[in-house]
């Protein structure tokens, strides 16, 4: 028998699940949302299912909370006062909060459990997860398989996590994408200061370096893969790129100083010498030093 679903959140999250899961033959009942028009829209958009209430949680065997993390406890809260099907599986897909948002739903004898999908979901583009994009998995033991289930049938790769720090989690994930995108624009604008290159062009640029970069950390680890002037221990660039940043593009170079920092402890720990470190570390604190100053 296909499993019935229902979401709580007909935005970009809930949305997607519900494509997928219905293209796995999942019987996707339809979606509860605060505004009504919003939620039509997505029942139409979807092609099945209709605009539920409270209540209709109970004919579910699974439901998903797709709402925003600060709206996960009230979500939560209404539908459990409303009731719900003993034993079925309830749901979010916050990576800020662990199961103990969901201890409404286990008290009326559902099962919980979280898929974190580990993927942007931008608000102004049609971006989704690319298929065998990983989703991080938390559940009861008793919750595990069904959750599994779930993944395979949205085209993502569980990673399984025991109870963990999740605003700490959360920040991590948060560096690795919201992170890596402030810093694409930063280095995409630095590069267009320099000159000779457009837009596109320098997008692309900043693109195959930030990919190629990542795939190798993948592969070896941060250390192993660090290259350029801290690697090297040559100061006498870093300082040359510190006086271009402050001449052409200021906003960067702190952002520079810092991720520096970052890097040279890698550098020690890949062997680079103690003269050379020191050379650099007196190369950042000239830098730190002159800007305090108002020296730029």
């Amino acid at each position: 028998m296909p499993v019935r679903i229902a979401i709580v959140g007909p935005g970009r999250v809930g949305t997607c699940f519900a494509r997928r899961l219905r293209a796995a033959s999942a019987d996707v009942l339809g979606f509860v949302g605060r505004d009504v028009q919003r939620t039509r829209s997505a029942v139409a958009a979807l092609g099945c299912g209709d605009a539920l209430d409270w209540p209709a949680l109970a004919r579910a065997h699974c439901v998903i909370f797709a709402v925003g993390d600060g709206e996960l406890g009230e979500a939560v809260a209404a539908a459990a006062d409303a009731g719900g099907r003993r034993c079925s599986l309830w749901l979010h897909t916050s990576g800020r909060h662990d199961l103990a948002a969901l201890e409404p739903a286990r008290s009326i004898g559902c099962r919980v459990g979280s898929l974190h999908p580990l993927a942007p979901f931008p608000g102004s583009v049609d971006v989704e997860p690319a298929a065998g994009a990983p989703v991080l998995v938390q559940g009861e033991a008793r919750s595990l398989s069904l959750l599994l289930r779930l993944a395979r049938m949205l085209e993502l790769d569980p990673i399984v996590c025991s109870d963990q720090d999740r605003p700490l989690y959360h920040a991590a994930c948060a560096i690795a994408a919201n992170g890596a995108t402030a810093l694409f624009d930063v280095a995409q604008r630095a590069l267009l200061a320099a000159g000779g290159l457009d837009s596109a062009s320098a997008s692309r640029v900043t693109a195959a370096l930030m990919q190629a970069v990542v795939e190798g950390a993948h592969r070896h680890g941060a250390a192993r893969a660090l290259s350029g002037p801290v690697r090297r221990g040559d100061d006498g660039t870093v300082r040359a790129h510190l006086g271009a940043l402050v001449r052409g593009a200021s906003d960067a170079a702190g952002v520079y100083c810092e991720l520096s920092r970052i890097a040279l402890q890698l550098a020690t720990d890949q062997g680079l010498g103690q003269e050379a470190a020191a050379r650099l570390t007196q190369a950042l604190d000239e830098f730190e030093a002159r800007s305090e100053r108002g020296g730029r």
